[in-house]
């Protein structure tokens, strides 16, 4: 099989302004008008437009030609389509879209303070654990980022459990501590004051291209914000 593109878009809240319900379809839409909090309704909808504005741009086909669902636990998925995920966090929307295999996105802001520390001794495996008690908060947002883009990949969601997953970033590394669990690929990104995370369960993507979504310009430009931090298959 040949070795597909991992394709990423993002965008900020600033960017995803110029979106309106014009660019989704009606069911969509019909969505869109149950969220209650207006910020929700926004990045629904936007969240929705890049995504089928990034289809587009992958397949050649129209962005209105996709029929999005999701699975009876959440997971998108484009019907006879490239797989899909999405994330948004603070100012940033994110997806991605990769022929071949599952992928997961996830973005991560550390905001208010959390007991890091806590939940990963809880959540997180006890190596994992024992290397966090000796680093701050960030390096919790970094694991925590990459667990959750693969609990995405995979469709078992985060009931599924933190620990299934086990790894640590020493950069430019991913270190995988198991290989229990089916991964191909793991990314990290530093964007502005957070991270986002890529996970491929099956195939490791020939190329990943991380681009920036700007509606008003109509065009995904090339932008130095994303900075590649560390990565399962960095030689």
């Amino acid at each position: 099989m040949t070795r597909a593109t991992l394709r990423v878009a993002w965008a900020t809240n600033t960017d995803l302004a110029a979106v309106t319900d014009d660019a989704i379809q009606p069911q969509e839409r019909e969505q869109a008008g149950r969220y209650q909090s207006g910020l929700r309704r926004r990045q629904y909808v936007a969240s929705r437009a890049m995504l089928r504005a990034l289809l587009a741009d992958h397949t050649g086909q129209p962005a209105a030609s996709f029929e999005l669902i999701a699975d009876e636990r959440g997971k998108p998925i484009c019907v006879d389509g490239p797989a899909i995920s999405i994330s948004h966090s603070g100012d940033i929307v994110a997806c991605a879209v990769m022929d071949a295999d599952q992928v997961g996105i996830d973005v991560e802001f550390p905001g208010r303070p959390r007991n890091t520390s806590g939940i990963a001794e809880r959540y997180f495996s006890r190596d994992e654990a024992e290397w966090l008690a000796a680093r701050d908060s960030d390096h919790f947002y970094r694991l925590w980022v990459l667990k959750e883009a693969w609990l995405k990949a995979t469709g078992i969601g985060i009931a599924g459990g933190l620990d299934q997953l086990r790894c640590i970033v020493e950069p430019p590394h991913v270190r995988l501590l198991d290989d229990s669990a089916p991964v191909a690929a793991l990314r990290l990104y530093a964007l502005d004051d957070g991270f986002l995370g890529l996970a491929t369960v099956d195939t490791s993507p020939a190329a990943t291209e991380v681009r920036r979504w700007l509606p008003a310009q109509g065009v995904f430009a090339v932008d130095d914000r994303p900075v590649l931090l560390a990565s399962s298959d960095a030689t």
